[in-house]
């Protein structure tokens, strides 16, 4: 092993992104490793809130990776990498969500291990471990973009920008699914509507 590869092995965990980036563009397998030990986790809590399965999640992380690795020359801003991977691993959430959809509607039920009652904080009350269970219900009987767009607003909690980029959609369009989604939650469950003043003033 020469010195210049030793020196790869041990790439330390400040490196900012872009660097990994290139780094693992010009064949360096260890910033490659490093891509992933900095982003899979966060990708996977995400990918498992939505999907309420950790084997589903790590299937979709995995695939995003290989996918993200092979197309990596085609990420113009290597800073940006993070918020590149998070659409990829949406886009598998989604084909994953249609794929589900399908199995139940021939009689297959997917497995699923996490639940939004699972992610409640510690003493929360039954009555609201009920709605959570109500609305965990609720949501995967959404249409796929509509329960796509209202995690990725209300559980994950991210911008209505960013929600927008993230199923690659317009503004208008993401509005649309966040409202049609509240009103089909507010038939069946009783909870506070989420806040949408972002939403107007965009």
């Amino acid at each position: 092993m020469n010195r210049k590869t030793q020196a790869l092995v041990v790439l330390p965990e400040g490196v900012p992104v872009d660097d990994v980036v290139r780094r693992t563009l010009e064949g360096d397998r260890a910033a490659e490793g490093l891509l992933y030990r900095r982003y899979a986790p966060i990708m996977l809590s995400m990918a498992t809130r939505l999907l309420h399965s950790v084997p589903a999640a790590e299937d979709v992380v995995h695939d995003a990776f290989i996918i993200a690795l092979s197309r990596l020359s085609q990420l113009s801003d290597p800073a940006q990498f993070r918020g590149w991977l998070s659409t990829i691993v949406v886009s598998l959430v989604r084909r994953r969500m249609r794929r589900e959809r399908l199995l139940r509607f021939v009689g297959f039920e997917p497995e699923a291990e996490s639940t939004l009652d699972a992610l409640a904080k510690p003493g929360t009350s039954v009555e609201a471990r009920g709605e959570l269970a109500l609305l965990e219900v609720t949501l995967r009987e959404l249409p796929t973009n509509l329960r796509l767009a209202w995690s990725l607003r209300y559980i994950e909690g991210e911008k209505l920008e960013d929600v927008a980029a993230l199923l690659n959609k317009g503004l208008s369009t993401t509005k649309r699914y966040l409202v049609a989604a509240e009103e089909r939650i507010a038939r069946r469950v009783a909870m506070e509507p989420p806040e949408r003043e972002e939403e107007v003033k965009s």
